[in-house]
């Protein structure tokens, strides 16, 4: 018997469905949280993110590469520098701009996520990670295809 739920599920709705139970389970602040971990709301950590990918970017380039409205980085912006995580520095060409950088305080902070994950990931493959590089393919051309249908 299938209940109302799995009515109309397709392998991409499953797909989709998987995704976000995953996430769940990898969330710092999730059912089984990361010790140590600064807690970031999700546009926080996306921004962090964002930032450790592109040193040197400013709040404009932060807010292009997100999707996430200027005033709404901002206000993350100053939570993330509260939290020590990162840091601005003047623009040398244009003093209006500031340039963004993370601190070491980040780097340790995603070196404990980055822990966190492979360790929960390889334990629930039981050590078996054949089959991650293929996941990881499909799964980083899901996201670059999310992106350019945005833009």
């Amino acid at each position: 018997m299938t209940n109302s739920f799995d009515e109309g599920m397709t392998p991409l709705t499953e797909l989709a469905d998987v995704i976000l139970r995953v996430a769940r389970e990898l969330d710092p602040q999730g059912p089984r949280g990361v010790a140590g971990v600064v807690a970031l709301t999700g546009s926080e950590a996306l921004i962090l993110r964002c930032i450790h990918r592109n040193p040197g970017c400013c709040a404009s380039d932060v807010s292009s590469t997100t999707a996430i409205a200027r005033s709404n980085v901002s206000v993350a912006l100053r939570s993330l520098e509260g939290h020590g995580l990162i840091r601005r520095h003047r623009d040398e060409h244009d003093g209006r701009t500031s340039r963004l950088f993370v601190t070491d305080k980040a780097d340790r902070n995603l070196e404990r996520l980055r822990a966190h994950w492979s360790r929960r990931l390889t334990e629930a493959l039981g050590g078996d990670t054949g089959g991650v590089e293929q996941a990881r393919a499909l799964l980083s051309s899901i996201d670059e295809g999310l992106h350019q249908t945005q833009q």
